[in-house]
């Protein structure tokens, strides 16, 4: 199995919430915080981009945002309109959209938008795989078939035949698919999240290592040593990339495994801990209790009670 293939399999993307946003003229929209990653992309027209760290950015028809769980955020027709956003959202509460609209009409803005929603226990895994922010442009090189993807999305979001939602779903989990499997594109602002580990040729071959072998004893010397590399130089590389030491991200695919396991599985607790590299119960079980706050137990049995 690959990688891409192995982590989307464990987060079982159940659905993706979208909404079309249209817009003409002077406007401008403050988005406030989710835990989810989100995403936005231009049907029509163009906009401006605000994240909540960096610079603004313009984004034209075909171009593709995804913000890993972020603070609030702003999109408009310019950045003429951000001191009006500003000025509304002082009174706000934190979980408000604030809109703005001077209604002269003019050039018309189709955005389609929406989070992507996973596993619950498997929601903090997402967001440490992910950049804080990525940036797909529809000129970008090798980018033909998220466009093909996107100009559905754009066709059907105009439509009103039946099954439209579900085609919409369907259709942006495939966009989300193929977003991450293109970490060779270039990624803008934080570059440390698993698509940065996969954009590097040794650093995604000890990843492969990693989940094709997850109960392996690995240590960072066998690391390099298979792809090549020092023990010192891989050991940075790794962690400038992912964000994480080596050991520490196969400790937590580790535990997401397990915590997957004991949720949709009867297997014993010892059973799941030896699959993944634990020797004994004392030893998973505190690796568990360290990572997740509980132990194996305790966690099957709260989980499948709130099920």
């Amino acid at each position: 199995m690959d990688l891409l293939t192995d982590i989307v399999r464990l987060m079982r993307p159940q659905s993706v919430l979208w909404r079309t946003l249209e817009e003409q003229g002077r406007w401008g929209m403050s988005v406030p915080r989710r835990d989810e990653p989100v995403f936005c992309l231009v049907v029509a027209g163009h906009c401006c981009f605000v994240p909540p760290k960096g610079s603004p950015l313009l984004l034209r028809q075909g171009d593709f945002v995804m913000l890993n769980a972020t603070s609030r955020y702003s999109l408009g027709s310019g950045l003429d309109v951000m001191p009006a956003l500003a000025a509304l959202s002082v009174d706000a509460q934190q979980a408000d959209y604030v809109r703005w609209n001077d209604g002269k009409g003019g050039d018309e803005v189709r955005l389609v938008g929406g989070y992507f929603q996973v596993e619950p226990e498997h929601s903090e895994l997402l967001t440490s795989l992910l950049p804080d922010l990525l940036y797909l442009r529809s000129s970008d090189e090798e980018a033909g078939r998220l466009t093909r993807i996107v100009e559905l999305i754009g066709e059907e979001s105009l439509c009103q035949l039946a099954g439209r939602e579900l085609v919409m779903g369907r259709l942006v989990e495939i966009m989300l698919v193929e977003v991450l499997r293109r970490p060779m594109l270039k990624i803008e602002g934080q570059r440390t999240g698993w698509l940065s580990g996969m954009a590097d040729p040794q650093i995604a071959m000890s990843l492969q290592k990693m989940h094709a072998d997850v109960a392996h004893h690995w240590t960072v010397e066998t690391l390099a040593k298979q792809v090549g590399m020092s023990r010192a130089v891989f050991a940075r590389r790794f962690a400038e990339c992912v964000g994480l030491a080596p050991a520490t991200y196969l400790s937590n695919w580790r535990i997401a495994l397990a915590k997957d396991a004991l949720l949709n599985t009867d297997r014993s607790v010892n059973d799941i801990g030896l699959s993944i590299g634990y020797l004994s119960d004392s030893a998973f079980s505190t690796a568990f209790s360290r990572i997740v706050g509980s132990s194996p137990a305790s966690f099957r049995r709260e989980g499948r009670t709130a099920s």
